[in-house]
């Protein structure tokens, strides 16, 4: 009879411990399940805090910030990353984006009104119908930016990176392109007359409908861009 017992409280203890070997696996898994699903990284709540108090924030990481709509105007952010950032509808004018990261930023009817974003990332970003009127953009990359109906009157991007960006009906003229690139870009429909596309990379853009008279063309690279119904009335060519 006590051999039964004996045997009956082993077979016991080995259940139990079964129960919590299977039970640890089950919670290691859910824990890294749960990992799996949460963001790589989320908005730094204190530096945003930070920025909307002060407005000074450099170097600050904004990655992925929620700021739609904010007013963040002559705000210091140069070297910040405000990459994949909301910034829909936030008011930019005047701030410092010297060295700021945007790349794939939100930034669809922003007003960015002589904000100063000289060699800031902008690859992939999304500055539709944004303001960016007397902005400095120079050394700037914009690759694969969409820059529709952005309103561009003086803004100097100069020496810019536009390879594949498309600024197609962006209004108003631009005042200095010179050594742009926008290799493979669209001008599609842009009202540009008289600017600066001295140097300029334009190898396969597309340039239809862009009114460029007056413009100065001089060493420009037009190989393979596309000139249906250009404007070059008064332009100086390559």
């Amino acid at each position: 009879m006590s051999d039964i017992i004996k045997e009956r409280d082993i077979a016991k203890g080995e259940y139990m411990k079964l129960g919590i070997l299977t039970t640890g696996v089950l919670t290691t898994g859910l824990l890294i399940a749960i990992g799996f699903a949460s963001p790589v990284r989320a908005e730094n709540v204190e530096q945003v805090k930070q920025l909307l108090e002060t407005k000074n924030c450099r170097g600050c990481d904004l990655t992925g910030a929620q700021l739609a709509g904010k007013n963040l105007s002559g705000a210091d952010l140069s070297g910040a990353n405000l990459s994949s950032a909301n910034l829909n509808g936030a008011n930019l004018n005047e701030a410092k984006l010297n060295q700021t990261n945007l790349n794939q930023a939100k930034l669809h009817g922003a007003s960015l009104i002589a904000a100063k974003m000289h060699g800031a990332n902008l690859e992939g970003a999304d500055l539709s119908r944004a303001n960016l009127s007397l902005a400095g953009l120079v050394i700037a990359s914009l690759k694969n930016t969409n820059l529709t109906s952005a309103n561009l009157i003086g803004a100097n991007l100069e020496s810019a990176n536009l390879a594949g960006a498309n600024l197609r009906n962006a209004r108003q003229s631009v005042a200095n392109l010179a050594n742009v690139s926008l290799r493979g870009g669209s001008l599609s429909g842009i009202d540009v007359m008289g600017v600066n596309l001295r140097d300029a990379n334009l190898t396969g853009a597309n340039l239809t409908g862009a009114n460029l008279g007056g413009s100065d063309l001089t060493g420009a690279n037009l190989k393979n861009a596309n000139m249906a119904n250009v404007d070059l009335k008064n332009a100086s060519l390559p």
